[in-house]
């Protein structure tokens, strides 16, 4: 809205075109975004014990999650919602409506946004207390997805032919390799966004199960990828074009992302341990899809793996659990996944857990930000 805005009012208030830059902006939406969710959040809470949307830790299949998950008093969920607004709060003021980056994160947003509320919506209405069928759940995810992904491949193949080259195509960090994917029409390029999307959405689904663990690594991630996206979309400008790839526009997602550092932050104040609110499906798939398409538009998807590692980590311990127990006729390879009920099982105490998982998450970050620097 700004950038709309700010020619007219440009003319009347000069000084108003400070508002224009893309740092000011930045800052402005991740205020805007702490701030909205603060607003929100009492608001939320007191809708969400109305009507009893409380989350029911005791229904899961393992026995010792079940007495673990007994201690805790009841906590409303679906508190993904007071994320969600806050983000799309902050980048409709703050953000460029007109850049198609933008646009896409916003629908995309949406689009997570709606499953992962359906998802919990079927959780707390169903007698089992289940959500989703894993099927119809990962269906729409896909639909979803397949749709980003083939908007984003089309609009990078409208580039120049040696800029579409470059975009289509996966770089690898800390080396001038890449993989091309503008193949076959670029159906590579579709198929790796879509799984770049669907796993980072899921991955972060997956470690949100601890209060302030989702939410406080998401945070750190957020703003790792912010700097990286000012990087790479003023790359020439920086004298860096030799060491990244250049994508026109990208720079714009700065805006997306410390919304997001900003919005989550603010449900953390309602989250923190013990946490009054649990964010939910409805804001954890979401969070993951953003970030996932952040790296995607920024052409750092490889690199997600380490910024995102907290992240990354959990979701290859529940792949290397049930691999693991298929191929060894039943035997555990953790004590219980994700990796941070492994740990939870071995007696150490959930805040510890999540802060050490914050200090790890602070070091992936560092290291993936280090590779800018490296050509």
């Amino acid at each position: 809205m700004i950038p709309w805005l700010l020619p007219p009012l440009a003319g009347s208030v000069p000084a108003a075109t400070v508002l224009g830059g893309l740092a000011v902006r930045s800052a402005l939406a991740a205020v805007i975004a702490f701030c909205a969710a603060l607003l929100i959040g009492p608001l939320l809470l007191a809708w969400l014990r109305r009507r009893q949307v409380i989350e029911v830790e005791t229904n899961t299949d393992s026995a010792e999650l079940n007495r673990i998950n007994a201690r805790k008093r009841p906590t409303p969920t679906m508190g993904g919602l007071m994320i969600l607004g806050a983000i799309l709060a902050a980048v409709l003021v703050c953000g460029d409506l007109g850049n198609p980056f933008v646009l896409l994160g916003v629908l995309s947003t949406i689009g997570y946004g709606l499953i992962g509320l359906t998802d919990d919506w079927v959780k707390l209405t169903r007698r089992d207390r289940r959500g989703l069928t894993a099927r119809a759940k990962y269906a729409l995810q896909f639909l979803v997805a397949l749709s980003l992904a083939v908007v984003v491949t089309l609009v990078f193949k409208a580039r120049p032919a040696e800029e579409a080259q470059r975009l289509l195509a996966l770089h690898v960090p800390f080396t001038d390799w890449s993989l091309d994917l503008s193949w076959w029409r670029g159906l590579p390029h579709v198929l790796m966004v879509l799984l770049v999307v669907t796993g980072a959405s899921n991955a972060v689904n997956l470690t949100d199960g601890m209060d302030g663990l989702a939410s406080g690594t998401m945070v750190i991630a957020a703003l790792a990828m912010a700097a990286i996206c000012v990087v790479v979309g003023r790359a020439p400008a920086l004298e860096l074009s030799d060491q990244l790839v250049y994508v026109r526009l990208s720079q714009e997602m700065t805006v997306f992302c410390t919304a997001i550092a900003g919005a989550t932050l603010g449900f953390l104040w309602f989250n923190a341990p013990p946490a009054l609110v649990y964010m939910g499906d409805t804001g954890s798939l979401p969070l993951g899809s953003l970030l996932g398409y952040v790296a995607v538009v920024a052409k750092q998807e490889l690199l997600l793996l380490i910024i995102g590692g907290v992240f990354a980590l959990e979701a290859l311990s529940v792949i290397a659990q049930v691999g693991w127990f298929k191929a060894s006729g039943g035997r555990r390879l953790l004590r219980c996944a994700p990796l941070h009920h492994h740990f939870q099982f071995g007696g150490v105490p959930d805040q510890r857990i999540v802060v050490r998982f914050w200090i790890l998450g602070a070091l992936l970050a560092g290291l993936g930000m280090a590779s800018l620097a490296v050509g």
